[in-house]
């Protein structure tokens, strides 16, 4: 389709006249042009006569196609479509937010909604044509009403538009809970008005900070986000013509998400086997790891792709590589300190991620934190110092040249340069005016609210969250992984705003909540680049979006709050003081605070030594990626560590194996196959939440066979422990990490003790609800 059909096509769509140039070219931007993209064709490697995918300039030539279709974004239909499906994926993530049963709707999951009910929409309701045949007295005002509500074939536009806007639902999920937070356990009540406008504020301007910085963490090719891969993948396949090698495709992605969810209901079959008290404790440090905070996971492999994803077949080798060096450095380091002593240790459970012990509490006196959770914390924190000297250092080359590219309009990205030559862009000032209207919003919301926050300490939250920002985008742009900055977020309101634990909830929604749903938002700007989604489309989706899921989240998370209070106090949350997890002395972990500077002196010794010796043994040194490092030398401290090894594999044979010896294939069908099985796994795994595990207010028992006999029979009792004795978590299902582990006593002997505290976790979930 060239340029002007693709125009005409879209005269009777929304965003026709808003998004289209007036004058199109009618040459359509080749990407093999090498001279065009200033790419030099010797660096390409080639094995088999097939380009081996190494960097985002591979990934936009080769892997994601170019094509635009020029079929319209937003209609009507992908506006209904994505809006009920925002509405009902927010109603449910919101709502089994506080059950002890998780149920969310993944990416792929609302893809494969969105497809079957535009679909549906197309193939049902009349069409133009219809009237025009069955009608044509009336086919001159009634066709194109029946036009505008069904324009015909259910486009990728339409198909993506809805699925972005209905995952868009779980934008300012997280910023809700403070308000939940705030009622349940320090009794204050927030204006309607004032919260609505404090999430829409936190929202809409971490979307103004990505708009201003589009042309750095969205244009260029080596902003890949690699995460959205597989995604684009299914879009593609789902929409070309079924010839050829998208054929091929199709019949990958049909044939793997049907095994993967015949494949899901069995994978997690457990056989607990005897063993001594003594031995089992031993073994479940080591080797644990199916339940929560269980053990190391060492060599435990699992076959359960709800908890690997194709997340491993999509990122990058070298993030992943850098991946395993943290996981290595996570298990020396729980192994050192447990067994070593350190901080008393040996006096608390392995992994433990409470705080608060309702009968030790009134003996041993203030809550003290296990070996492994101080490391996780200093871990954080040096990941956080490695972020700001690690993307400085060497990144900061490629940040230059992106900003001198998109000043001088001479980027290079394929899909960039089509963009441009067909659509509208999206003014500055559009995304500026944005963030002025969520900060002043912000700033009211602090001053009309009882927020406790001071309205200077709101701005330095703001500052530091517009630092942060950038560079999490590049990281996450460069490599698919981000570092978590709650840590520092908490520790500065800690000292400049002492003794205010509200205060600090507020200060992390507007530093670190910004950050992460700025990097949510950009991850979607970054889809509708390659999907070719009219920017302006993107504009006016994504500020719907956070508005519409504000209004959701908050009124759904207002009814179970108010409704459901006993039963949510009951298990009430793991809260701790910050004096004594950011101080100094010796009650304190001293150690925490500074680590955030070992971190950043790390990468700056990295650097030096790569400035000195580029390559050891061939061994290019720059690959070294220390934030990642230490983002994941912390990752067996805490939550199910059983998937770690097939994690590893996963990544192991798709980025190493089939990427470097067979880039055909890979390049071919890589992204979808990890699409499929993600798709086969998601369906089942909410069809099993209800059926199964409880969601619609009934559960199945866990089946019994010979590897988990009931407890009469006598006849496997030699080997195997009985189902009502054996610990069992039915289908992979944790439940008990849902529940937390302290009692509103203890909290509330804690809060009076100490008036530094603030809510380092909180899970504030019931089984009754």
């Amino acid at each position: 389709m060239d340029a002007s059909s693709a125009k005409a096509s879209n005269i009777n769509s929304l965003d026709s006249s808003l998004n289209h140039q007036d004058d199109i070219p009618t040459d359509v931007f080749d990407p093999g042009n090498s001279k065009k993209k200033g790419i030099d064709e010797a660096d390409t490697r080639l094995v088999r006569g097939a380009v081996v995918i190494s960097d985002g300039d591979d990934v936009a030539r080769y892997v994601v196609s170019t094509q635009d279709d020029g079929d319209p974004a937003l209609t009507f239909r992908s506006f209904i479509i994505g809006s009920g499906l925002t509405a009902l994926a927010a109603c449910i993530n919101q709502i089994y937010f506080y059950k002890p049963v998780d149920v969310s709707f993944a990416s792929v999951f609302l893809c494969l909604m969105a497809y079957v009910i535009g679909l549906a929409w197309s193939i049902i309701l009349p069409r133009r044509e219809h009237v025009e045949e069955l009608l044509p007295n009336q086919a001159s005002w009634l066709g194109p009403v029946v036009h505008f509500i069904n324009p015909g074939h259910f486009g990728l536009k339409e198909h993506a538009v809805s699925s972005i806007l209905s995952t868009s639902s779980g934008n300012g999920a997280a910023i809700v809970q403070v308000f939940g937070v705030e009622r349940l356990f320090h009794g204050r009540e927030t204006s309607t008005a004032t919260a609505i406008l404090t999430i829409f504020s936190a929202s809409i301007f971490g979307y103004g900070v990505v708009g201003l910085l589009r042309s750095i963490i969205v244009h260029p090719s080596e902003m890949v986000w690699w995460q959205c891969l597989p995604m684009i993948s299914i879009y593609q396949t789902l929409h070309r013509e079924p010839k050829g090698a998208n054929r091929d495709r199709l019949r990958v992605f049909g044939i793997s998400s049907i095994a993967m969810f015949f494949w899901e209901p069995i994978a997690p079959c457990l056989a607990s086997q005897k063993a001594k008290p003594a031995t089992r404790k031993v073994l479940m440090t080591i080797f644990g790891g199916i339940s929560s905070n269980e053990g190391q996971g060492l060599f435990n492999f699992s076959f359960d792709w709800q908890y690997i994803t194709s997340k491993y077949m999509a990122l990058p080798l070298v993030q992943q590589a850098n991946s395993w060096i943290g996981i290595f450095i996570s298990y020396i380091m729980c192994f050192a300190l447990y067994y070593g002593g350190a901080w008393g240790a040996k006096n608390y459970p392995f992994i433990r991620t409470a705080i608060l012990d309702v009968d030790q509490l009134k003996i041993h006196g203030l809550p003290r934190l296990t070996a492994t959770n101080v490391w996780a914390n200093m871990a954080a924190m040096m990941a956080i110092g490695g972020l700001f000297a690690h993307i400085s250092l060497f990144h900061g080359p490629k940040v230059k040249k992106a900003i001198k590219q998109a000043w001088k309009s001479e980027q290079t990205d394929p899909h960039y340069r089509i963009m441009e030559r067909n659509y509208k862009d999206v003014p500055l000032w559009w995304y500026g005016t944005v963030l002025l209207v969520g900060f002043f919003l912000g700033l009211g919301a602090i001053y009309s609210g009882d927020t406790t926050l001071d309205p200077w300490a709101y701005v330095v939250a703001i500052l530091l969250g517009c630092i942060i920002a950038p560079f999490s985008f590049c990281l996450y742009g460069f490599l698919g992984t981000s570092v978590s900055t709650n840590n520092l977020s908490k520790m500065i309101c800690g000292v400049i705003q002492p003794g205010k634990p509200v205060a600090n909830l507020y200060f992390s929604m507007f530093s670190h909540e910004v950050t992460l749903l700025a990097v949510f938002l950009a991850t979607d700007m970054k889809m509708a680049q390659y999907l070719k989604i009219p920017w302006r489309t993107m504009f006016i989706l994504q500020t719907y979006g956070s508005l519409l899921c504000t209004a959701l989240n908050y009124v759904i998370m207002d009814a179970i709050v108010t409704n459901r209070r006993e039963i949510l106090l009951d298990p009430i949350g793991n809260q701790a003081l910050a004096k004594y997890i950011y101080g100094f002395g010796p009650e304190g972990y001293e150690w925490i605070p500074p680590s955030i500077l070992i971190g950043a002196a790390i990468p700056v010794i990295h650097w030096l030594i790569s400035r000195r010796y580029p390559t050891i043994h061939g061994w290019d040194v720059k690959k070294l990626v220390s934030p990642v490092i230490f983002q994941n030398a912390s990752s067996t401290t805490a939550g199910t560590t059983s998937v770690i090894w097939s994690q590893i594999a996963t990544g192991l044979w798709s980025q190493w194996w089939m990427r470097l010896r067979h880039p055909a294939w890979f390049g071919k069908y890589n992204y979808i196959l990890g699409g499929g099985f993600d798709a086969g796994a998601k369906v089942m795994m909410f069809i099993l939440t209800f059926a199964v595990f409880g969601g619609s207010g009934h559960d199945v028992d866990f089946p019994t066979w010979w590897g988990t006999p009931k407890s009469s029979s006598k006849r496997y009792a030699d080997y195997a422990v009985p189902v009502e004795t054996s610990v069992m978590i039915s289908y992979s299902l944790d439940l008990r990490s849902r529940v937390s582990d302290c009692s509103r006593n203890a909290v509330q002997y804690a809060r009076t003790a100490a008036d530094e505290h603030l809510a380092i976790q909180t899970d504030f979930r019931a089984a009754n609800l």
